[in-house]
């Protein structure tokens, strides 16, 4: 089952999932900070989302690549084809009804990888995504979902990532349920998915993403956790060497995934769409920060 479908039922499970997740976020509230509006350095909302709820989030050469999906299901996911300065932008339809919760770009194979149903993950040629014609069937879907259980006991691919030639895609459960899968990417730019590493993560994971660190000779791990319109996000920093976290960070509820573009953190946010803001107060749909000023707060 996708997020969408998990959200949409979730008066079935309101007791256990509030429970759940009023416990995992009180606990985080020891060590949580509201450091995070003093590191903005720009907001972007967009105008009219329709039914439509943003997700997943890449820089490809001079393009960022942001995707979203059909609350209802009833046409394809998107994917919206934004300049530099996120202002202009084209759609893309996709091929698939999806949720796309993650979208990334492997510079180096050119090929981007989203999202897919029943824990695939899906990989496009940079072209077919960029080009104006509609998108032909010739995507190669890879299925990644053993070990990969959302909260409902369904194979999930949530999110996925490009990092110094590996993919790392995982799942959306919770806290001590959450793994990240580590593929090295072969020459011919796919995966063995037989052979991966595993990492642990914390609970209600919405993407990752790495920062490197050159001046310190330091690299990080940075995830986004989120869950429903009434807690905090978690933006959560290790140290990917150790695994070691070194800050934690709240953020505005409902953050998605999350790239690093240089020094800036982009963080996504689904909490304009049309079936969670109910009151039709505009928000931001994306979040430029500070990486460095995140860093800096201890």
């Amino acid at each position: 089952m996708e997020k969408s479908k998990l959200v949409k039922n979730l008066k079935i499970f309101s007791a256990v999932v509030v429970l759940s997740v009023s416990s995992y976020n009180l606990h985080d509230m020891e060590i949580g900070t509201n450091y995070f509006h003093t590191t903005i350095e720009k907001q972007q909302s967009f105008d009219d989302l329709g039914d439509y709820v943003l997700q997943g989030l890449c820089k490809c050469d001079d393009k960022y690549l942001l995707t979203a999906y059909d609350w209802w299901h009833n046409d394809t996911s998107i994917i919206y084809i934004l300049d530099e300065d996120l202002k202009e932008y084209t759609i893309k339809k996709l091929d698939t009804y999806s949720h796309v919760g993650g979208i990334t770009y492997d510079p180096i194979n050119q090929n981007i990888w989203i999202t897919d149903t029943n824990g695939t993950i899906s990989c496009y040629a940079k072209e077919e995504i960029l080009s104006t014609h509609k998108i032909t069937d010739t995507k190669r879907t890879v299925y990644v979902g053993d070990g990969l259980m959302n909260i409902f006991g369904d194979r999930s691919a949530a999110y996925v990532t490009y990092h110094d030639n590996k993919l790392y895609v995982g799942n959306f459960n919770f806290q001590n349920n959450t793994i990240i899968k580590e593929f090295e990417i072969k020459e011919n730019g796919m995966i063995d998915t037989h052979d991966y590493r595993e990492i642990k993560g914390p609970g209600f994971i919405q993407g990752i993403t790495f920062y490197e660190d050159k001046e310190n000779d330091k690299k990080y791990l940075l995830t986004s956790s989120s869950f429903g319109r009434h807690f905090n996000s978690n933006l959560r920093i290790y140290d990917f060497n150790t695994l070691e976290k070194v800050n934690h960070i709240k953020t505005k509820e409902m953050m998605e995934e999350i790239i690093i573009d240089e020094d800036k953190l982009i963080t996504v946010y689904e909490s304009n769409a049309k079936n969670y803001n109910k009151k039709d107060e505009k928000g931001a749909d994306i979040i430029i920060s500070n990486i460095n000023k995140i860093l800096s707060k201890k």
